[in-house]
């Protein structure tokens, strides 16, 4: 195998974890939102979950703002659950989620470790994610991983999203790596493992929630702790 000289990573859910600010907004928001707390938490997140991925590919085509796309899709919810005056609450509710989910803003257990230690090991760290620049790198900037990454690569700034093998052409290019000498780690399937192996780069899996592999062919890791496991799944 030829020697790994960088690591492409996914950011929301493997390196900075959107799920867990997720759900505490979302909890803060049933305290807050009557007709919301009429959901079981778990039913809130799928619905949540759902419209948030609709709103987003808006946000990606270009054809809604982050802040349009997030009063469209509390403005849905709220009209899901039932509330009154639905459409003018939804501008004070989403104020409320972006507060509460900003204010716990958190990288994944081990992230900064395991960052640290590819920087270390003198290998290239790109981040490759299907949002926008701003937005990512706030995150990047808030959750102390600044200094370990090379390169931000977004879907806003190439034109294209994972899977799409010319998102991952344009890490490869930032990386100055080629498919063969590169790894790319992230939880999402279909765009981040699926991706990686139409672009020709071995993918590593975060699975994180004990999901069941659909190719056990592919280097799983369930945490990314401790850092010197998950670097050896990197840089076998």
């Amino acid at each position: 195998m030829p020697q790994t000289r960088a690591v492409l990573c996914d950011l929301d859910d493997t390196l900075f974890d959107h799920w867990r600010c997720t759900r505490g907004a979302l909890m803060e928001l049933r305290a807050l939102e009557s007709s919301l707390a009429g959901w079981p938490l778990e039913e809130l997140e799928r619905h949540h979950r759902r419209a948030l991925e609709a709103w987003h590919l808006r946000v990606l085509s270009g054809e809604r703002s982050i802040d349009e796309a997030r009063i469209g899709r509390f403005r849905e919810l709220l009209t899901m659950a039932g509330a009154d005056r639905a459409a003018e609450r939804a501008v004070d509710v989403a104020a409320a989620y972006r507060r509460a989910y900003a204010r716990t803003w958190h990288p994944v257990a081990g992230a900064l470790d395991l960052a640290a230690a590819i920087k270390s090991a003198g290998v290239t760290l790109v981040i490759v994610t299907n949002n926008v620049v701003v937005e990512q790198r706030l995150k990047l900037s808030r959750c102390g991983l600044d200094p370990y990454v090379d390169a931000l690569v977004t879907s806003e700034e190439i034109g294209a999203q994972k899977p799409d093998a010319a998102i991952f052409a344009a890490a490869l290019d930032r990386a100055g790596a080629s498919a063969a000498d590169a790894v790319m780690l992230g939880d999402a399937w279909h765009t981040d493992v699926i991706g990686a192996q139409r672009a020709g780069i071995r993918p590593v899996w975060l699975n994180r929630f004990g999901e069941t592999s659909a190719d056990p062919t592919v280097v799983e890791l369930l945490s990314l702790e401790p850092a010197t496991s998950a670097l050896k799944a990197l840089l076998p």
